[in-house]
């Protein structure tokens, strides 16, 4: 892309950075690209300014990301880009309608802190929980889109369960 705003290459550095690692956000920036916060902030804003990055606020975070990611592709990388949910997002994939205690046996987890990731995850309408009696069984609402999104980003993640999946699934 050629803009007059990435003219300087300390902003076509910050804007690199957001197209090969979609969702990032500022303190990932400032570790991988040993800038300053505050440099860092200024060329963002230039950069949003510029129209050339949108942000997503997660909650806790604000998470770049090139203008040309479609806002559905955004809202799932704001959530997947975190490691936990990611795993368990990849776990569903392999074990659809695992139930909670299935989780739990496998990521070792507090109950409290599987409940909280869980709720994130059908907050964000990426899961879908169903109770039979006591035991609740989790899934992915859209397999193939959620497929889609880590197949087209893997290389964003720094994650080898998401390459261990994409090979896999593009073997398919």
């Amino acid at each position: 892309m050629d803009h007059e705003a990435l003219n300087l290459s300390r902003r076509k550095q910050i804007f690199t950075h957001i197209s090969s690692y979609p969702g990032t956000y500022l303190r990932e920036m400032e570790k991988a690209l040993s800038l300053s916060v505050g440099d860092l902030q200024y060329h963002l804003q230039q950069l949003e300014k510029a129209e050339l990055v949108t942000t997503l606020e997660d909650g806790r975070r604000k998470r770049y990301f090139t203008k040309e990611i479609c806002i559905p592709d955004r809202e799932v990388l704001s959530v997947i880009q975190l490691r936990t949910p990611r795993h368990i997002v990849l776990y569903l994939l392999d074990h659809p309608e695992a139930r909670f205690k299935d989780l739990l046996a496998e990521f070792k987890f507090s109950k409290g802190t599987l409940s909280f990731h869980m709720k994130k995850l059908t907050n964000a309408e990426l899961v879908v929980s169903t109770r039979i009696e006591n035991e609740v069984s989790y899934r992915i609402k859209d397999e193939l889109f959620m497929r889609q999104i880590l197949t087209t980003y893997h290389a964003g993640f720094l994650d080898e369960a998401v390459n261990g999946f994409v090979d896999l699934w593009t073997e398919i």
